[in-house]
């Protein structure tokens, strides 16, 4: 029984907080084409996946309200991330919150944490693909190589690098996941 409170626990508190709104274009099983309004994020570097927790952290004292004006900002899903570790080990990605759409209206506050930025994931189309097993390098590889053959597939034309949406806090289990890989496409 207590099991099934806690893994209910964990479907009740991603489903509570603010996701980013789209609008789905097409569908076919796990893959999707969306459209987008620029997405608010503040964003820590990450020089590795096998790092995401110092990233992780950093972006969590922000929103706790280490920030210039000391303001507690809510959590929201999912968690994006650009995997350095994909295209060259030597480069850095990053990892980013959306911030909720009151705290970007009003102006998200300067973050006071080393690296952190205020940015936005620029508005637009894009082909998204859901997949099992996060946490592993291969996976996220196969994931990326799978929508890039759907893209090909469906004729639709990439624009940049893919990166990462998160949905759920790491305790999920993996079954219970909400994983995607986000390729920007032009119109």
């Amino acid at each position: 029984m207590k099991v099934l409170i806690v893994l209910m626990g964990g479907i009740f508190s991603s489903c509570a907080i603010e996701k980013p709104d789209y609008e789905t274009l097409q569908k076919e099983g796990n893959f999707e084409v969306r459209k987008y309004a620029a997405i608010k994020v503040v964003s820590a570097p990450m020089k590795d996946m096998g790092k995401r927790n110092d990233s992780f952290r950093k972006l969590f004292k922000y929103i706790s309200g280490e920030n210039e004006a000391n303001q507690k900002i809510a959590m929201t899903s999912p968690v994006f991330m650009e995997d350095a570790e994909k295209e060259n080990a030597a480069s850095t990605g990053k990892m980013s919150f959306m911030l909720p759409a009151k705290v970007a209206e009003k102006g998200a506050p300067a973050p006071d944490g080393d690296g952190l930025a205020v940015t936005e994931i620029s508005g637009g189309t894009f082909a998204v693909l859901r997949f099992e097993g996060w946490s592993k390098q291969d996976s996220r590889n196969k994931a990326s190589a799978a929508l890039a053959k759907l893209i090909s597939e469906n004729k639709l034309k990439p624009a940049g690098s893919t990166f990462f949406a998160f949905y759920d806090p790491p305790w999920t289990p993996e079954f219970m996941r909400r994983n995607e890989v986000w390729q920007r496409i032009q119109p």
